[in-house]
Order: C-alpha cells, then structure tokens, then sequence
C-alpha cells in the first residue's frame, strides 16, 4: 500500500503522540562500591499470586489468567495480556495490525511525519519541526517550521517582504543591516579609536556610524566615548571573573571565567559539590561512572549518589540476570517471572499474567 493511500485511508492529523508512565522503579549500584546503607527490595513471598487475597474493600480475590478490560494477548509480544489496542503501534486496534513506517508519498515527496497508534487507530503525527498546515494528509506534514516563510515557526506565520525564515524565526536576508533590511552603513569618516581601546564604529540603536565596543570586550568603567583621556572598552568580558559575561557579574570564589561563563575547576574547594552528583567526576576530578555513554546499558541511566557511582532502572525496568554490562533489561511492568521485582512470579493459576506490576486477579467467586 502506497504511503498516500495509506494516509488518505486511515489517518486524521494530530500534533502529539499519547505517552504513558508507571510506577515501578528499581536500582542497582555497579562496580565502584555501595553504600553501606543501601539495601535490595525484600518480598514476603517469592511468588506474587496467592490463592486468595483482599481488595481495599474487603472482596475476596483469586488470580486469574483472564486478561484486564483494555489488554489483550497477542502473539508478536512475549507476554500476556501484554498489549493496550488503542495505543500500542504493532498492534493497533488488533492484533497483528502494524501502523506503517512513513517516508515518501507516491511521488517521492517526504513526508516528515511518523504513524502511532491513537484510540485504536493509526494516526499521522508530525515529526519535530515540521507542521501539516495545508490539511491535505496525502503530503503529510510539509510545513517546514523552521524555514518556511509562510509557515515560519507555526502554520500560518507569514514573513514579510524580503525577511526570510531562519530557526522558526522571520529575519533579514541582508546581513550588516542597520535600522532596516538592505540598509547597509557606509564607511565611517570619522578617525580611529586608539587600538587598546578595543572600540570602532557601528551599528546601535538602528543608527550607523555609533560608536561601539568591540565583541566580548565592554566599557565597565563607563568612560567611553565621552572621555576622550579614558580607556575606552577596557574589560574583556570573556576572561574577567570580576566581570564574567557581563559587567559587574563576578564569580564565586574559586571559580574562574571561561568564554564568559563562570567555571568552577577541577580540584578547586568549590568543584566538591560536584563530586557529589556528577557522573563524570563522581568521588573524584575525571572519575568517570561505569556507563556512561554505553549504549549497551539500556532502560536506565548511570548516577552519582555522594560521590558513588550507581545506575538507575527507569520505571518498570530492573536488572534480574546480575549483569552490570547489559543494565536494566528486564520489564517488571509485563514479566510474569519477575512482576512488580525480580524473581516475583505470577504462578497462582496457569496463564496469569503481569499487567503494570501486578498479578492479574479478580473476584474468587466470578473464576471459571
């Protein structure tokens, strides 16, 4: 099926993809050292379904291997009643039904745009910059945000006259213009400033031929021009920590002034908070966490918790098999031998499942 013919069939434009979070998180500290306070999850049982429990209102429950309204078991995802129809992208609306991978349209224009499942339905949504602000869903999202002077930053933005779009931004083609676009200043006729005064003239205000400082250096003590015995634009605002940037900005104490920015280097007493939090000196000046940058080391993030190194599971993710060089891999949101945490399984009736973290169950007295 033709990328355009797809579009033309099924999809209704959005701007936003749903997202959904859960709870359940864990972590486990690697190679550096732990924490003589840290501690692992601890279950009263190792297995998560009982033969019978309670709900908040005192009804019994039972597991079950039934599936929860809104889930379904499908046979391209390893587990049960795994899969949420109206948002899960190979498996939208049924099971099996993949929204497409987009590209091009039948004439081999791009279409900028990603198809995700939304209320059971695959929809168009456009991919970061880019907008559908003509409708028509068979060219997909062809508003290029960022240099489209009729759609410049939103859909329906129009630049005018000569501007052109730049970074979503409506601006002057004519570099060097002053006051107005195309007004270019002519030479200035007036004599040089000293060179150690760092200044010449230009453009302030809209107005040419203004005498001016040169870039990153400033007049601080607010001499120039009227001074004619001054210094003229005497602070070099990239490298002065008495004025870092800008004038009168001064940095903390230890702390240096680097391209206008105040940096606190390493080793320096002020650089301790650091060592503290930061993964690329943790315990240490270039102390760099195990991790980091390691695309082996999924579902999770590498982080520094005083000075100790540790990696951090995102949501629903935990690692189970021991192994510090593969991180997070396994999904306590879906897995029914580890549901909720490692090694928590749900065996209370064959087929029950693990759905956001828990055991399936429901009513004793409603199991077939």
């Amino acid at each position: 099926m033709t990328a355009r013919r797809f579009a033309s069939a099924l999809f209704v434009a959005t701007g936003s993809v749903l997202a959904f979070s859960c709870g359940v998180s864990t972590s486990y500290d690697v190679v550096i050292a732990k924490r003589p306070d840290a501690s692992t999850p601890s279950f009263v049982s190792p297995d998560a379904a009982e033969a019978s429990t309670q709900d908040g209102s005192g009804v019994a429950l039972c597991a079950t291997n039934e599936c929860p309204a809104g889930r379904t078991t499908c046979p391209n995802n390893p587990f049960p009643c795994a899969v949420d129809p109206s948002t899960d992208d190979d498996n939208c609306g049924s099971c099996g039904h993949h929204c497409p991978e987009l590209e091009v349209t039948a004439h081999g224009d791009m279409l900028h745009a990603e198809a995700h499942c939304v209320k059971g339905g695959c929809q168009l949504v456009c991919k970061s910059g880019f907008a559908d602000c003509n409708g028509f869903v068979e060219d997909g999202c062809e508003g290029d945000l960022a240099q489209d002077k009729e759609n410049c930053g939103a859909c329906g933005v129009v630049c005018p006259g000569s501007d052109v779009c730049f970074m979503g931004e409506c601006a002057c083609p004519v570099a060097g213009s002053c006051g107005a676009c195309g007004n270019l200043c002519p030479r200035s006729t007036q004599p040089p400033f000293p060179r150690e005064w760092h200044a010449d003239y230009g453009c302030v205000g809209g107005q040419c031929n203004e005498p001016t400082c040169l870039p990153v250096w400033d007049d601080c003590n607010n001499d120039f021009p009227t001074d004619p015995g001054g210094d003229g634009c005497e602070t070099n605002l990239d490298g002065d920590r008495n004025n870092c940037g800008q004038c009168g900005r001064v940095c903390a104490a230890g702390e240096i002034c680097r391209r206008g920015v105040c940096e606190c280097p390493c080793g320096a007493p002020c650089f301790q908070d650091r060592i503290n939090t930061d993964v690329e000196n943790c315990g240490g000046c270039g102390f760099r966490c195990p991790g980091v940058g390691d695309p082996r080391m999924a579902n999770g993030v590498p982080v520094c918790d005083e000075g100790v190194c540790d990696f951090r599971c995102d949501a629903h993710w935990a690692d189970c098999d021991g192994d510090d060089q593969n991180g997070c891999e396994t999904n306590v949101a879906r897995d029914p031998l580890h549901c909720g945490g490692c090694n928590v399984r749900c065996d209370g009736v064959d087929g029950q499942a693990c759905v956001d973290g828990k055991c399936t169950m429901k009513e004793c007295g409603a199991v077939q």
